[in-house]
């Protein structure tokens, strides 16, 4: 099982790898590649509607339009098995429609070219014909069948009449596009770069409407993993910038914060344009990039701040920077090389009242778990886990965030590092603590007087007893018991507790703890975990409800930008 945690640490990896080393201007002329997975209900198909006839373009460095179509809906699907209604279907008996075809042998100059003569052919052989486009240019192909034979059927008859082909089997190969009358209009390799569009008078710009809802720019189609048909939108750099920021940020907030929200996305999405990516897109639409809704999610008050920062980026020795950002800071943003690998020098961690003040609902939040939610999580995490002791948080960085935290279980200790723990528990941050009956803060020196009013004693924590002394290993000599003094917090069940009547191993339900509140009965076998916790996100970077108080107190945008990201110009 591929580990929850290997595919978020997968992603920032790979932003982090395709960083942006030289200097770059964003204009007008910039596009960005963007995986479209909403509103898209199915891996195998998708519809498309054109406010004018749909545009077909082929996409080098730039599209290039190769021919027009009547239609303005159809549909593109994988070539693959579907039933009657277009639904992929479960098993080839099932199907009506399937990947197995005749092509012509003969090539032809144009699509146009291709569509009169298999429009003739159909008259003739009174089957389906299309052209289909690959890198050695434009076909003709016949038919869709279940299964060879259908296809080889017609290739005879092809073939008595004077033309010459081949039967083939294509499944999840090519890209086809039917019209309403369920016809294949044409058919394209899956290594052709195919793009639709159309143009909308209103918007005076390219435009067309996937699934029902409209993008700017252009659509595309590619197959992947041999089975999901995915979406990509190509649209220009500031037209992407108007579907993004209304969602990264409220349009009600001030406009200076919407100005910052706007740069320090135009500078993440150009630090993310990979023209060699595999998959043949830049970015997803959703939190694992930047959330982006296309046309449909537009703002006035967002649109304006785009418009308004248009081409400004944010740099770092005249380099463009990784502009991480995330919701609600919790009182403190955090080093980059604490939550994941590299320490970058303007992704450094601040103090920031701001988003304290701001009136973010994420200040400060709280999660439970039963014992058992959290062993099916280290599952389905790949650890064959049955029992899980205590949870102990080990480390913790200068600005509050947990960088260590382990499970004790029944097949030993399972250390999670940086954001892994927060990413496995479905955390808002990675800055908690826990509260369980079997977690307990241990010193090896006796810090309790209940009458004691010291300023030592108002310090210690209340979030569990704490023990006189305890150890991983049964103390036999006094040598032994010389111990670094130190705070601690974990489990205690199979550990051994130091008392005046000698070291006993701790293997009861319940234990008595002298603390600060007194003597109390605690549970050590607790099944319920309470994480209490500060903020949401992962802490890099500039706070958006932070930008938001910065703003409602005066502050320019350039002033956020510049109090989040650590010794950085905007230009």
């Amino acid at each position: 099982m591929r580990k929850l945690i290997q595919k978020i640490i997968a992603i920032i990896v790979l932003t982090l790898l395709f960083s942006i080393s030289a200097c770059f201007a964003a204009s007008s002329e910039e596009y960005v590649r963007v995986r479209i997975r909403s509103p898209r209900l199915f891996n195998e198909q998708a519809s498309l509607k054109a406010y004018e006839h749909i545009s077909v373009y082929e996409l080098n460095n730039d599209p290039d339009e190769l021919f027009k179509l009547e239609e303005t809906d159809v549909s593109v699907l994988l070539d693959s098995y579907f039933d009657g209604n277009f639904n992929i279907a479960g098993n080839k008996e099932s199907a009506a429609y399937g990947p197995n075809h005749v092509v012509v042998n003969k090539d032809f100059s144009s699509y146009d070219e291709a569509m009169e003569e298999a429009m003739e052919m159909e008259e003739i052989f009174n089957a389906d014909f299309y052209p289909q486009i690959s890198s050695e240019g434009f076909k003709i192909y016949g038919g869709n069948y279940t299964n060879i034979d259908e296809a080889q059927e017609l290739l005879d008859e092809l073939n008595n009449n004077g033309y010459e082909g081949e039967a083939v089997s294509s499944n999840m190969k090519n890209i086809v596009v039917y019209n309403q009358d369920n016809n294949a209009v044409f058919m394209y390799d899956n290594e052709m770069n195919i793009y639709f569009s159309s143009y909308n008078d209103d918007e005076s710009g390219d435009m067309i409407d996937i699934d029902k809802k409209p993008f700017r720019g252009l659509i595309g189609f590619k197959i992947i993993e041999n089975s999901k048909l995915i979406s990509i939108n190509y649209v220009d750099l500031e037209n992407y910038l108007y579907g993004v920021v209304p969602n990264e940020i409220s349009a009600s907030w001030g406009m200076e914060s919407l100005k910052a929200q706007a740069v320090a996305a135009r500078t993440y999405a150009v630090a993310n344009i990979n023209p060699n990516a595999s998959y043949g897109y830049d970015m997803d639409d959703n939190q694992n990039s930047q959330v982006y809704r296309g046309f449909i999610s537009e703002k006035e008050a967002t649109t304006n701040a785009v418009n308004e920062t248009r081409g400004e980026m944010i740099y770092y020795n005249d380099k463009l920077i990784q502009a991480f950002y995330h919701s609600t800071s919790g009182g403190s943003t955090e080093n980059s090389g604490n939550v994941w690998f590299e320490n970058l020098p303007y992704l450094v961690g601040v103090e920031d009242a701001f988003s304290d003040r701001s009136g973010s609902p994420y200040n400060q939040w709280q999660k439970s778990y039963q014992k058992n939610e959290i062993i099916k999580k280290l599952k389905d995490d790949g650890h064959n886990v049955s029992e899980l002791y205590s949870i102990e948080i080990t480390k913790v960085s200068e600005n509050n965030r947990v960088i260590e935290c382990i499970f004790s279980t029944d097949i030993g200790e399972l250390v999670y590092k940086k954001e892994n723990a927060r990413l496995l528990l479905g955390l808002m941050s990675s800055w908690f603590t826990i509260e369980n009956g079997s977690v307990f803060y241990f010193t090896n020196e006796y810090t309790f007087d209940n009458k004691d009013d010291s300023e030592e004693t108002k310090t210690v924590p209340s979030r569990g007893g704490i023990m006189d002394s305890i150890t991983d290993k049964n103390t036999t000599s006094e040598e032994d018991n010389k111990t670094e003094s130190n705070l601690g917090s974990g489990g205690i069940t199979g550990k051994y507790l130091i008392t005046n009547s000698g070291t006993n191993k701790a293997n009861l339900d319940k234990v008595a703890v002298i603390s600060a509140k007194g003597v109390s009965v605690l549970e050590t076998s607790s099944s319920d975990y309470n994480f209490q916790g500060r903020g949401w996100g992962h802490g890099i970077g500039m706070s958006q409800y932070g930008a938001k108080q910065m703003a409602a107190e005066g502050f320019t945008y350039n002033e956020i930008l510049e109090h989040y990201y650590t010794g950085v110009t905007i230009k």
